[in-house]
């Protein structure tokens, strides 16, 4: 299963640092938003879900970093805990492994520019500047 979360700069380099990272939950296409969004193929959910979590990059914007990051895992089944309308919850940390690409979300949070998981260390000291 994928899924999304929004991050900061910083945060971002911490993950590298740590190679994992702890969430309680994840934006995920659970059965629930498939039910519900029955008329949409998983391309258009998975736009759906990215783009939630490009809404809490926005709102985590601060004065120090300009720029905020939705990155895309792919969710072991395993760790899943609880799954809600249109998350999961984890009783695991994410691993650097699980990382399928970042996202740098424009400043009105309506468009994603796709880095891959090889990319995102080389890139990363100039979007902490």
């Amino acid at each position: 299963m994928r899924g999304y979360v929004a991050m900061t700069a910083q945060e971002v380099q911490d993950f590298i640092l740590a190679q994992n990272l702890e969430v309680s939950d994840i934006y995920a296409p659970t059965k629930k938003f498939i039910a519900d969004n029955h008329d949409l193929d998983e391309e258009e959910i998975e736009y759906i879900l990215s783009m939630v979590a490009a809404e809490d990059a926005v709102e985590m914007k601060s004065a120090t970093s300009d720029l905020v990051f939705v990155l895309a895992f792919e969710i072991p089944e395993k760790i899943i805990s609880d799954s809600h309308d249109m998350s999961v919850s984890l009783s695991e940390p994410l691993l650097w492994e699980n990382l399928e690409c970042l996202f740098e979300v424009s400043e009105n949070g309506e468009e994603l520019t796709w880095f891959a998981t090889q990319e995102i260390s080389s890139h990363v000291d100039s979007w902490l500047k």
